[in-house]
């Protein structure tokens, strides 16, 4: 076995099912479902298709770690690290709304999400995890509202608006346009300035 041959083995012993996972989103976000092909993955990390199949037992094993891994990433772990804090419910429902705009990664993670969505559209898999995340998105929001005052009637209308805010907002608004995340943030979270703006 010659220097190189060593080398991509050792590599292939140390990834693990969250580099290939991570791997396959970068891809996904790049290229679309289609584009997530065992052959490009283990040539983009530099290993053999073996390494691949030691984790997984076929490509359907890797797109459903592929949205278990963006379900945890892009809502679960953000949702426990809000709710670990101290913070108020507003303090926690402003850091929330900001994700999008100064989040590290946030422009790949919307990537991502991009793609997911457009998987969505033709993978009932894909689209059921979307359903799930973005039911446990807005129940977090809503949450979050209703401990600001809100009625829960207002605060789930509300983490509709809010959601979209996030959504879409990040296009629209600059990241560095504070005043307006500002303005913004409190006509979605204060009940006094919802009322005042009616």
């Amino acid at each position: 076995m010659n220097n190189s041959s060593r080398s991509r083995s050792a590599d292939a012993q140390h990834l693990g099912i969250d580099d290939w996972t991570e791997a396959a989103l970068k891809a996904l976000a790049v290229n679309g479902i289609d584009g997530v092909r065992v052959e490009i993955l283990a040539k983009s990390l530099g290993v053999t298709k073996g390494s691949f199949y030691w984790h997984f037992k076929d490509r359907d094993a890797l797109h459903k770690a592929m949205l278990d891994h963006w379900r945890r990433r892009s809502t679960l772990s953000l949702i426990e690290r809000l709710d670990s804090s101290d913070q108020t419910p507003k303090i926690r429902l402003r850091r929330l709304l900001r994700v999008p705009f100064t989040a590290s990664r946030s422009r790949s993670a919307a990537d991502v999400e991009l793609a997911i969505r457009m998987w969505g559209r033709r993978d009932r898999r894909a689209q059921d995890a979307l359903e799930e995340v973005d039911s446990l998105r807005l129940r977090y929001i809503a949450g979050l509202l209703e401990a600001c005052g809100f009625s829960r009637d207002m605060a789930e209308e509300r983490a509709v608006l809010a959601y979209c805010y996030m959504r879409v907002g990040a296009t629209l608004i600059e990241a560095d346009a504070t005043d307006l995340l500002e303005r913004c943030e409190t006509l979605l979270i204060e009940p006094d300035q919802a009322a005042a703006s009616a």
